[in-house]
Parts: C-alpha cells; structure tokens; sequence
C-alpha cells in the first residue's frame, strides 16, 4: 500500500460511476459509518458495500491527487464482535493503467478497510500491513477496553508485528517470520506456540522488554542496550519474563518467537 490515507469527514469527492453508459461526473460526500464506507451524492443517491464498486474517489495525497477505484466489496467475519467491511481497490495511472492499491494478505486478498481516525474523519488501511492485520487481530482503534484505549494496543501490535523494540520506526523483523500474539485482555489469547519462548512485552511505546530479539541477524540486544538506555535493566531472558511484565501495567500485548542465532559469515 502507498501508506494510509487521512480522509476528513464528508470530504467532497469528484465521482465517475463505471456503468456501460458514459461515465458521469458528479460530487458527493463520503462518509464513514460505523466501519462502512457511505457515499451520499448531491443527486440525493445514497451509495454503500456493493454499489461503491466501480466508483471512482479523488483523493488528496501529497502534493498531487490520487485516483482511486472501488473494484469490489466482501465482508471480514474473523472478528467475532461484527463483520468489518472490505473493499478491493486500484489506483489508477495517469497513462490508463492501474495497479493495486494493497499487497496480498496471508488469506491472498488485495483488501483495504476504513476506520475512525479520532479526529471527525477516517483512516483507509490494508489488510496486508501491520496496522491492517492488528486491526483484524481484534485491536479497533475506535473502542476501548479496561480502562485502557484500544489505539494504545493498536500501536503496541504494531511494533510487536514490526519488531520496532524502539518504537521509532526502526523494524527489526523478517517477511514470514511466525510468532505467536497475544495480550493481557484476552482479546487474543497464547494458544499453543511448539519451538517458540518469550521475546517481549509491549505497550504503545514499543518493547517494555527484550528477553531475545526476533531475528539475531537484524538486531542484538547489545545493540538495543545502546539505541535504547530505556530498556537498561529490562534485556535478556532473566530480565524480561512474561510473569514479571504481567505485573507491569505498561506491558499490553505479549509474544512469543522462536530463538535465533546470528548467521557466521
């Protein structure tokens, strides 16, 4: 994906519907309900799921405009509070082409979903990034649960998912690397994990602590001891335990991965 998009809330659009009569142009405001995208048109149509598809929205990205097209609408069931709505989207080139908005997903969808940004507008993200798959994972920014802000678990997701121990933007994963993901709360829960042991506990900072880095190859905890005098006293597998960070508020989301060694060259 080309990053997330920031939508304000009833941002006008200029639209063009791809029916097999000539296409359209009309404004209209789109909105976010709930997590469904709603188009309202100036003609009094009222838009939503499958008839967005062939819609074209006109969005502000940087310096330049961005054209996007809604190619298809399904429904993500593996949340078991309510199905999140999906939509399969293109950018179109200014030469006629058009490419994928989003990279496959684990389950091989090209998908992206909407959701609250806090501010009175929304968030366009996809299925395949670590904000996408946190968000599948159970993690919706826009709720809340004890007494801690779901955005909080949202951020701590993505660094554990990223491997960002700093939290600074400074991933330290592996494409295809499997650990296993789960947090205080219950939302998801340790299930079996053969082969892996405690890498860290995370909170929206980044790590809380290190017991052992995901891939020894990208990253020592050496190296973290200097990046990051925070996590001083909190590396290595006697001085981050699960069962300490339990106690520690910080620690949100915990996992599991299994231990490597750093590759003789």
């Amino acid at each position: 994906m080309r990053g997330p998009f920031s939508i304000a809330s009833g941002l006008m659009l200029a639209c063009a519907f791809a029916w097999s009569r000539p296409a359209s142009a009309l404004e209209g405001q789109i909105r976010l309900e709930d997590t469904e995208l709603v188009l309202r048109l100036d003609d009094g149509r009222v838009l939503r799921r499958d008839g967005l598809t062939g819609v074209k929205l006109i969005l502000a990205s940087g310096p330049r405009n961005l054209e996007i097209r809604i190619e298809g609408f399904e429904e993500d069931r593996t949340i078991l509070r309510s199905p999140l709505p999906l939509y399969r989207m293109s950018v179109l080139q200014p030469n006629g082409g058009s490419t994928d908005l989003c990279h496959p997903d684990p389950s091989g969808r090209r998908a992206a979903f909407a959701f609250p940004d806090g501010k009175g507008g929304f968030n366009l993200t996809c299925t395949s990034g670590a904000e996408g798959k946190c968000v599948l994972f159970g993690y919706r920014p826009w709720e809340s649960r004890g007494g801690v802000p779901m955005g909080d678990l949202l951020q701590a997701c993505i660094h554990l998912l990223r491997a960002d121990y700093g939290g600074d933007d400074r991933p330290s994963t592996r494409n295809g690397t499997v650990v296993n993901l789960y947090d205080r709360f219950g939302i998801q829960d340790p299930g079996a994990a053969a082969g892996m042991e405690f890498e860290a506990a995370w909170g929206r900072e980044g790590a809380v602590c290190v017991a052992h880095p995901r891939i020894a190859d990208n990253v020592t905890l050496e190296q973290l001891a200097e990046r990051y005098p925070r996590l001083k006293g909190r590396l290595g597998p006697e001085a981050c335990t699960e069962e300490a960070m339990r106690a520690d508020p910080r620690a949100l989301i915990f996992n599991q991965s299994v231990v490597t060694s750093p590759t003789l060259r």
